[in-house]
């Protein structure tokens, strides 16, 4: 609580040598003009922007407080300050906020935009079209309110009504790719791929040259698992920007899956080579190694990620995949001969899947790998208890 004093009062003090720097000097006392009062508020603002950014909201809507009060009439300041409260999931406060700033500026559509996506992000879609609806009347062209309604339209499976509203946005702005990649998403959503390949194939046609609209054409193709498809299209971007490992890692992922080792180690490989820095490249290889029951190499390829990038989850799961594959090799070992004499692959099949638990166990909460993580601590479980018991039974 002092140390966050002692901040406070160095900041005044920071802003105050700003001031009077900046001041011509004088003995008089005078008064803040409506001027001065203009220029505070704008540093308070940035100051206020720097917080926000930073993630410390707190210290963010103490500069936007401040910004208002020296500037009552600005709604990007009101704007910011329910940004924070949205950011600290206090919606009520936000809400407040936006209904609020609506009254500032009449003819201002930001207020709308901000209570319509808040709305949607709470999933109160009725009142959300309310005020996307509204704000279209004052300025019937605003391309995020156009897209808020076809996002929302989509989320209710109404299909016709959602293309609508991003083909308007379209005619906002035409080359607003995101919007594009979002009529190809409403199609996908609503279990219609065909019709996203067939829209995002025609913008292809339409721009050749797009290297986004390629990429997510490709994305597409991998997603639906229509390989060769996306294949084609990697292989077309690597040819615009041979150096972006990115494609690479894309194109050797796709041979991979269709299990073309050999392209895939090359593609990954080149990678490597292009981005010697990056882990990615690394991990993908020791990926490949594994499903290719190259275990030792894997393990040397994830040694080399992890001095690059230490915190990657991905390693973890590497490690307890590499340890699950070893343990259930050793398992069909052990059933296919199940005597006193075979007892060793017994026992290194219970230290390999107990030593693949701990490694799944570090990533069972990740958002990428947890899923699987804790369905195959549950699968190592369960051969663990059956080889206890066969231990019991046979190894005493």
């Amino acid at each position: 609580m002092k140390k966050a004093l002692c901040g406070r009062i160095l900041l005044v003090l920071f802003l105050g040598l700003i001031i009077v720097g900046c001041a011509p000097q004088q003995t008089t006392t005078t008064t803040t003009t409506g001027v001065d009062k203009i220029k505070q508020a704008e540093i308070e603002y940035s100051f206020g922007l720097e917080y926000y950014k930073q993630g410390n909201y707190d210290a963010a809507i103490e500069k936007f407080l401040k910004a208002i009060e020296y500037n009552p009439k600005y709604v990007a300041f009101y704007m910011m300050y329910a940004k924070c409260q949205e950011a600290k999931a206090d919606y009520y406060a936000a809400e407040t906020t936006y209904t609020h700033t609506k009254r500032i500026d009449p003819k201002d559509t930001r207020p709308y935009e901000g209570i319509g996506a808040l709305y949607t992000r709470l999933k109160r879609y009725g009142e959300a079209i309310s005020n996307y609806e509204t704000g279209l009347m004052i300025d019937s062209t605003s391309v995020e309110m156009l897209n808020g309604l076809g996002f929302i339209y989509m989320k209710l499976q109404e299909v016709d009504k959602s293309i609508y509203y991003y083909n308007r946005s379209l005619r906002s702005d035409p080359e607003k790719v995101e919007t594009m990649f979002a009529i190809a998403t409403v199609y996908l959503e609503n279990n219609q791929p065909e019709k996203a390949i067939a829209y995002l194939e025609d913008l292809v046609v339409k721009k050749p040259k797009n290297v986004d609209v390629r990429k997510k054409l490709a994305e597409t193709y991998t997603d639906l698992k229509q390989y060769e498809q996306a294949a084609e299209q990697y292989r077309f971007l690597i040819e615009q920007e041979p150096d972006n490992y990115n494609y690479h890692l894309s194109l050797g992922a796709i041979y991979q899956w269709q299990k073309k080792y050999k392209a895939a180690e090359e593609e990954y490989i080149k990678a490597k080579e292009l981005a010697p820095d990056k882990s990615a490249p690394l991990f993908r290889l020791a990926d490949l190694y594994i499903s290719q029951g190259k275990f030792g190499t894997a393990e040397d390829y994830v040694s080399q990620a992890l001095a690059i990038d230490p915190g990657n989850a991905y390693g973890d799961y590497l490690r307890g995949e590499i340890n699950l594959r070893r343990g259930y090799s050793y398992l069909n070992t052990w059933q296919k001969n199940k005597k006193k004499s075979n007892c060793s692959a017994l026992n290194s099949a219970l230290s390999y899947l107990r030593t693949a638990i701990s490694y799944f166990n570090n990533v069972s909460g990740d958002a990428t790998f947890g899923s699987y993580a804790r369905e195959s601590i549950g699968t190592c479980n369960n051969w663990v208890k059956g080889l206890e018991e066969d231990k019991w039974f046979y190894c005493k």
